[in-house]
């Protein structure tokens, strides 16, 4: 799903764009390996690259889950947004045999969001930059632990 050991020399940047917040920035790229294509999420010295299976698992998680990667209440998941004012900054698809998924840089009203679509199994996430540093603080063992429902939380593929 993921692999750290991935050497910087190996990688092609095929999209890149940044998730600003009051107190975060992220950049995320879409990134070819010699494994395949990744989604990296980046902030200071913190990586995590994951893939279109690994994110996919993510879109059907509550958003509470960044609280235990933050280690506070996640004030994003108290708000309502709506996606009607949103202006897509940067979109590219990341697929493998697995998954297929969309991701979005959007700029909203309410700040920079990087939204996370599995179209196929009709689930999305919106992350701010907190989230997102957050997430790449994480070890890629965290997907492991998201995928124990495979078919998201109704258990059952779409």
């Amino acid at each position: 799903m993921t692999d750290a050991t991935e050497t910087e020399h190996h990688i092609e940047i095929a999209e890149e764009t940044e998730i600003r917040g009051d107190d975060a920035a992220v950049t995320v790229r879409r990134i070819r390996t010699p494994k395949g294509e990744r989604l990296e999420v980046r902030a200071g010295d913190d990586v995590l690259r994951a893939d279109a299976l690994g994110l996919e698992s993510l879109s059907w998680q509550d958003l509470d889950v960044f609280e235990a990667f933050l280690g506070h209440e996640y004030d994003l998941a108290d708000r309502s947004e709506s996606e009607a004012d949103d202006d897509v900054d940067c979109e590219f698809t990341l697929s493998n045999e697995y998954a297929d998924i969309v991701v979005r840089s959007v700029a909203s009203p309410d700040g920079d969001r990087l939204i996370i679509e599995a179209p196929k199994k009709h689930f999305s996430i919106r992350v701010d930059a907190e989230g997102l540093e957050g997430l790449a603080a994480q070890d890629t063992e965290i997907f492991s632990e998201f995928l124990e429902t495979p078919h998201g939380p109704g258990g059952h593929a779409h």
